[in-house]
């Protein structure tokens, strides 16, 4: 009786090791430093004065939001998910590309809008923008 359990438990594991190896990885969180600070999040947020806030990607469905006053916010890499530059004067750098499932955005009041290739949104946002794309779809909302 107790070899029939022991057999029955061992072809068990090996149907579900498997299974646990091709399972799907959990959601990669976006890294970033804002203001100094090294922050892992699906939602990273500056504050509602001026932030610098440095990333390196920024993962599909994950949001950069510099928040309230004039943000100096740097994107390395390529955005896949959103980042926003909040209320303020800011400055939006995307290196990398913008993927069709990202979007940047200056949001409220005058602000510097830069990107890579763009397969998504730059958008300037209210007010008086400057906004560039390397390649790919033209920014919109952006007046310089």
């Amino acid at each position: 009786m107790i070899r029939h359990t022991l057999r029955a438990l061992c072809a068990a594991a090996l149907v579900i090791a498997p299974l646990a190896l091709t399972a799907t990885p959990a959601h990669a969180a976006t890294t970033c430093t804002v203001n100094g600070v090294t922050v892992t999040s699906a939602n990273v947020a500056g504050t509602a004065g001026a932030d610098f806030i440095s990333c390196g990607t920024v993962s599909a469905g994950d949001t950069v939001n510099g928040q309230g006053g004039a943000d100096y916010i740097i994107v390395t890499s390529n955005v896949a998910g959103t980042v926003r530059g909040g209320a303020g004067r800011d400055y939006v750098q995307v290196n990398g590309s913008v993927a069709a499932t990202g979007a940047v955005h200056g949001d409220e009041d005058g602000d510097f809008v830069r990107a890579g290739a763009n397969g998504g949104t730059v958008n300037g946002g209210l007010g008086f923008d400057f906004c560039r794309a390397a390649s790919g779809n033209p920014p919109v909302n952006c007046e310089g």
